[in-house]
């Protein structure tokens, strides 16, 4: 799965979050949602910190930062 569609499916999560208790008074279908809170957005960090589509530009001499190196390259202390 991308980072994008783990994003998306989230954000529509979230929205039957709010709406399904403001306007159903199903218990049980609003305690599933709020105890698999957790499980949908510690996977949706895993997924967006996982998805290598998304390739790091190239940095200028004058720009720093560790996405455009190799681990190899990095100086180590």
């Amino acid at each position: 799965m991308k980072a994008t569609t783990a994003v998306i499916w989230a954000t529509i999560y979230l929205i039957g979050l709010y709406v399904i208790p403001n306007y159903s008074s199903s218990l049980i279908l609003t305690g599933i949602l709020y105890l698999s809170f957790p499980v949908i957005f510690i996977s949706m960090i895993v997924i967006v910190l996982k998805d290598d589509s998304i390739k790091p530009k190239e940095l200028n001499n004058e720009e720093w930062g560790y996405a455009d190196k190799n681990k190899d390259e990095l100086w180590v202390m």
